[in-house]
């Protein structure tokens, strides 16, 4: 998945410098070096306009096109210090521009997620709307950075963009302004029938912290099941993944596997025994804009046997995006190993199945916190999204049957407990 400067930065495992390869992968010793040391040669000697060659823009030129040609399309890429920096604040927790995050892997670039309130997301923009021209300009036509540089701007002005969504029939055109996005993390409000709804926007800088207050608060009032709804999260951090899934699980638990380059896949475990939500009912929302840090989490719970999974198949992101920093600001994002799920499964382009599959209306967007923060029981009849819904449900009344439904045919967690039969 391909950040960009838009948002976020994938999962990635902490910055490096760049080292000195070994003679068997040298670049001057390779057979083809000469090809590019003579094609720098030429156009110092021989191009028509000299004083306006830059020697800089031609090695960026040169390293994009390496990291290009290795095929990971949208994922691996060169950044060069302009660049690298949007990509640094993205993952600090804020930057301007319209708000959304992006995947490059087809032809146009795609929408993962609209950032909760985000311009994108008051205007409508969903996961899995395509983007086909930035202020007119056709984006098959454009590589990453530029769709960018197109997106962000300065504060106040507008950009307009035209957007296919999944299932539509004839694009629509929106005019945003952009404006400082400021990432929070997690949000979270009480639903009718003593549940809470947490969402994790993204795995962004103080998400695990944000979280255990979330629950805390949560629990204080009165709440006896969560909903983690981690639908439209395009992923993070790997360290916010690891202290998010260790609110749930105790340690030692797998929550991924990491297969580095020619290496066994290692377990990376949960930690600590002080997690906020060890034992009490979860049931977890995915979608198709859950991707990265999202699925791993998600993935891990069910797979855990700690919560059931539901909503629809996950984005697909597995690959560890390592950043590693020149000594000149630029930066080269490398997938150096995959990520697999608790149970050793890849999750590059498969992405993870929901135990029960609940999808949304094209038409039908999810509910958030962050759109309505105190739901009476009039306002939960007029919430139009049937994934949270059926999430819900999993967690309220109904007697739990082996085989994961009640005797009304509501589905059930294996380990469910109505928080409504609680002695208080």
């Amino acid at each position: 998945m391909a950040v960009a400067a838009v948002f976020g930065a994938g999962v990635g495992v902490g910055q490096r410098f760049g080292g000195t390869a070994d003679a068997d992968s040298s670049l001057t010793a390779a057979p083809e070096f000469a090809t590019l040391e003579q094609a720098w040669e030429l156009v110092q000697d021989e191009w028509a306009l000299p004083d306006e060659v830059d020697n800089a823009a031609l090695i960026y030129g040169a390293a994009e096109g390496m990291i290009d040609a290795l095929g990971d399309d949208g994922h691996s890429r060169f950044l060069d210090p302009e660049d690298a920096k949007k990509f640094e604040e993205a993952t600090s927790g804020e930057y301007t521009g319209i708000g959304v995050e992006i995947d490059f892997r087809k032809e146009q670039p795609v929408v993962v997620a609209p950032i909760d309130g985000s311009p994108a997301a008051e205007a409508g923009v969903r996961s899995g709307d395509t983007i086909l021209t930035i202020d007119g300009a056709e984006t098959d036509r454009l590589d990453p950075e530029d769709v960018a540089d197109l997106l962000l701007g300065d504060e106040g002005t507008d950009v307009t963009v035209s957007l296919l969504g999944r299932g539509a029939s004839a694009p629509r055109e929106v005019t945003l302004t952009r404006r400082r996005i400021e990432l929070v993390p997690v949000s979270w409000r009480m639903v009718p029938g003593g549940i809470a709804q947490v969402r994790i926007a993204d795995f962004s800088v103080g998400a695990t912290e944000q979280l255990k207050a979330a629950l805390a608060a949560a629990r204080q009032a009165g709440a006896g099941g969560v909903v983690l709804d981690l639908r439209d999260n395009p992923g993070g951090l790997v360290s916010e993944a690891i202290g998010v899934a260790s609110q749930f699980m105790a340690e030692g638990a797998t929550i991924f596997q990491q297969q580095g380059r020619d290496a066994e896949p290692l377990p990376v475990e949960t930690i600590g025994q002080n997690g906020v939500w060890l034992d009490d009912p979860l049931v977890v929302l995915v979608n198709g804009g859950s991707a990265s840090a999202a699925e791993i989490v998600g993935g891990s719970l069910r797979d855990n046997g700690r919560a059931t999974l539901l909503g629809e198949t996950t984005f697909g992101t597995g690959t560890v995006l390592t950043p590693f920093t020149q000594p000149d600001g630029s930066t080269v994002l490398l997938g150096t190993a995959l990520w697999l799920s608790a149970e050793g499964e890849r999750l590059w382009k498969e992405g993870v199945e929901p135990d029960r599959e609940v999808e949304m209306p094209l038409d039908a967007t999810p509910s958030r916190p962050a759109d309505d923060a105190e739901l009476s029981a009039a306002d939960w009849a007029g919430v139009d999204d049937p994934q949270l819904e059926a999430a819900v449900e999993a967690l309220v009344g109904g007697e739990v049957l082996e085989a994961g439904k009640t005797a009304t045919g509501r589905w059930r967690p294996a380990w469910y407990r109505s928080p409504l039969s609680r002695q208080s």
